[in-house]
């Protein structure tokens, strides 16, 4: 994942709107003070997290370009939103259906 993903997903697991991610960056502050507040970890450390865990989602297809990733993703009014993802190879593709 990149940065911009892993910024994203920390928007979510904090619970933060979208006017408190306005204001977090409008006031030159960074994603590690919330972080460390409600999870003792900076933006680096969630970052590995997250890309740990993120293989463990449900294979899924890109509705756009039809590939298959791994995401994570909120659900709203019955409609699935990708927050950040991973592409899948061809190979582990095959992989994972095999399993």
């Amino acid at each position: 994942m990149d940065t911009l993903g892993i910024q994203r997903l920390a928007e979510y697991a904090l619970g933060l709107t979208p006017d408190q991610t306005d204001a977090l960056i409008d006031n030159g502050e960074d994603y590690d003070t919330p972080l460390k507040e409600r999870f003792g970890i900076d933006l680096e450390t969630f970052g590995k997290v997250a890309n740990a865990l993120i293989s463990l989602t449900p294979m899924i297809e890109e509705p756009d370009s039809h590939r298959l990733i791994h995401a994570f993703v909120t659900f709203q009014n019955g409609c699935g939103t990708i927050i950040t993802k991973q592409p899948i190879s061809p190979m582990q593709a095959l992989d994972e259906e095999v399993s």
